[in-house]
């Protein structure tokens, strides 16, 4: 148990993600428990089966993802269409994708550009052998995309996100000159949460709760967070999200990364204490 509190830290990230988060909680000596707000579904249509064939058959100049559900989304539909073509092997070493042994493998056109929306993203990537080309930060920071022009007019870019990403980013990417194909790959399902989690929240048996987007504190304004439990944020958008619900944010982290996110949660907890 750690110095600075006798009580666990409630990280409400979805399955898959807040990894960084965890680990370095974690790493600084406190107990986690990883309990999911929500559930990201899967959204496999044809749309993205096809999308994605356009990608692995180098017809997509430009990938961008968000979130690690986007990441298994065009993988399934890239295993499918390597079983399909007879050769069964999900991947290869030519592309961004060489993998690593005994886990899945995507081989993507050599010339791709990858660009992760969140580090969860970039984890994600690396665990398949694949080093985007940038990492942004999350949607809900800037709801914008910070990406260079296109190389020429009508450059093909994929974009796979959240059904919660801005509508805009696609106009904000035509006026870049990129030809956009944009899949919704997932959607958040609030879940029912365990009752001894809604009460330990109730009754202070969190030291904190951490709140790393927009979604995750307006549903943790719903929930009757004992006063006594540190509420802290990871950026604006998501303070902005949970003052508006009536909570008192502790801290805020300096960055949009787990790491900070897990330093500004250690601040608030050793302020407590002091």
């Amino acid at each position: 148990m750690n110095d600075a509190s006798d009580k666990p830290i409630l990280v409400p990230s979805p399955a898959g993600e807040g990894r960084s988060l965890v680990d370095h909680l974690r790493a600084l000596g406190h107990e986690v428990d990883h309990a999911p707000f929500v559930e990201l579904r899967m959204n496999r249509d044809s749309d993205a089966k096809h999308a994605v064939a356009a990608l692995m058959e180098g017809r997509i100049a430009q990938l961008v993802l968000e979130g690690p559900r986007a990441v298994e989304l065009v993988l399934s539909y890239a295993d499918l269409q390597d079983d399909a073509s007879g050769d069964g092997a999900p991947g290869g070493t030519d592309g961004p994708g060489g993998g690593h042994v005994g886990r899945p493998t995507l081989a993507l056109p050599r010339d791709t550009v990858i660009t992760a929306i969140g580090e969860d993203t970039t984890t994600a990537l690396r665990e398949l052998g694949i080093e985007p080309g940038r990492t942004l930060p999350p949607l809900d920071v800037s709801a914008s995309l910070d990406l260079p022009a296109a190389s020429q007019q009508g450059e093909a870019l994929l974009l796979v996100t959240s059904a919660t990403a801005p509508p805009a980013l696609t106009g904000q990417l035509q006026q870049a000159g990129y030809a956009v194909t944009r899949v919704t790959g997932y959607r958040p399902v609030p879940v029912g949460l365990d009752s001894q989690v809604v009460r330990d929240l109730r009754l202070a048996g969190y030291s904190a709760i951490a709140l790393p987007s927009t979604f995750l504190s307006d549903l943790a304004g719903h929930l009757g967070i004992h006063r006594d439990i540190r509420v802290v944020t990871m950026h604006e958008t998501a303070t902005a999200a949970a003052e508006a619900r009536s909570l008192v944010v502790h801290e805020q982290a300096d960055a949009p990364t787990g790491a900070s996110l897990a330093e500004a949660i250690h601040r608030a907890l050793v302020e407590q204490r002091g």
